[in-house]
């Protein structure tokens, strides 16, 4: 009796390890799943060296809109397409030249590194280009956000970032939008 009560405990005990072992790993994987995001973020973009038609320096801000994409490789780790669409036509000066272009629309989309500190903030640094009716510009990205998950994998972020574009002009941008993991 005593031998048959010490092998149910041992049979018990096995049952009972790998039971946690099997959740422990469907919550890795649950953590797996996910590695995808997609964020739709309504910025004002705040140009640095605005211009108005005349050439008379001019505080410019312009609407915009992010679309950022994002495959995490690791859980603290991220690389992505970011696309930044200034939402309106605008004058600036270039750096080399002086001369005054206007810039009709840019649609800048650049290759992000993302690395996750802690549960909310998120620090990007990326490189690409930036698109118009004219010239085009290499785009140097920096990004900051701060991200909240509500639930099933959605939630809301606050990004701050600071495009610099090659001899020609800078770009802050601050912003709010929605994310979706899935």
């Amino acid at each position: 009796m005593n031998k048959l009560i010490i092998f149910l405990v041992g049979i018990g005990s096995v049952l009972l390890s790998h039971t946690v072992m099997a959740q422990e790993e469907v919550r890795e994987g649950s953590e797996r799943e996910g590695r995808h995001s997609l964020a739709l973020v309504l910025a004002h973009a705040r140009i640095g060296q605005g211009r108005d038609a005349e050439g008379n320096k001019q505080f410019t801000s312009v609407p915009a809109f992010a679309l950022d994409y994002n495959y995490w490789i690791v859980p603290k780790f991220a690389i992505g397409l970011h696309t930044d669409f200034l939402n309106e036509n605008f004058y600036i000066e270039t750096e080399d030249e002086g001369q005054l272009i206007e810039r009709e629309r840019p649609i800048a989309p650049a290759i992000m590194g993302t690395y996750k500190a802690g549960e909310h903030w998120n620090f990007g640094l990326g490189i690409g280009g930036e698109f118009a009716k004219g010239e085009d510009y290499f785009v140097t990205r920096l990004g900051v956000e701060y991200t909240v998950e509500i639930r099933n994998g959605w939630g809301v972020l606050a990004s701050l970032t600071q495009d610099f574009r090659s001899k020609a002009y800078n770009v802050t941008s601050l912003g709010l939008g929605v994310e979706k993991k899935f």
